[in-house]
């Protein structure tokens, strides 16, 4: 049997976080997750998942972002990767790769648009404030992660 024969398809994510600077704060954007869904139901992300066939990672964050968030991104920069794992599924962990997000518009023009099928709010969140947030596990801690990153890296990637 060939490689191509022995191949296993299995599913990839991707999650970006976007964060905005004003003059007295730092925030990100996040998102409350519909309770109907089937992992994390009312939990607040960042937004983000899965790769489609024929896409690369940036391709995907960037549809992702679009279609979840209603935000336009320019460019990304990867911070890490991540696993999700679901015991209850047949592929036990998800792998992904995590991106802090360069946006420079709003599809409406506006503001952030959910998907509505997948979210039920938005907000702009102070990062001095995640603690009162009712995050999916880890994601406070990535996002301080994120945010470290790219204040680190400011001179060389640009301003937000």
């Amino acid at each position: 049997m060939s490689r191509e024969q022995q191949q296993h398809k299995i599913e990839v994510h991707v999650a970006g976080i976007c964060f905005r600077e004003t003059e007295n704060d730092i925030e990100v954007l996040i998102v409350k997750r519909q309770d109907s869904r089937r992992l994390y139901p009312g939990k607040w992300e960042c937004g983000g998942g899965q790769v489609y066939i024929g896409e690369n990672f940036e391709e995907a964050i960037g549809r992702q972002i679009k279609e979840e968030l209603g935000i336009v991104i320019d460019r990304v920069l990867v911070f890490g990767t991540y696993e999700i794992e679901t015991l209850e599924l047949e592929q036990k962990k998800i792998p992904g790769m995590k991106f802090v997000c360069f946006w420079h518009s709003y599809v409406n023009g506006k503001n952030p648009v959910i998907d509505e099928r997948e979210h039920s709010e938005w907000k702009w969140q102070s990062i001095n404030n995640l603690s009162e947030i009712d995050f999916i596990s880890s994601i406070e801690r990535e996002i301080m992660i994120g945010w470290e990153f790219y204040s680190n890296n400011k001179n060389i990637f640009g301003k937000i």
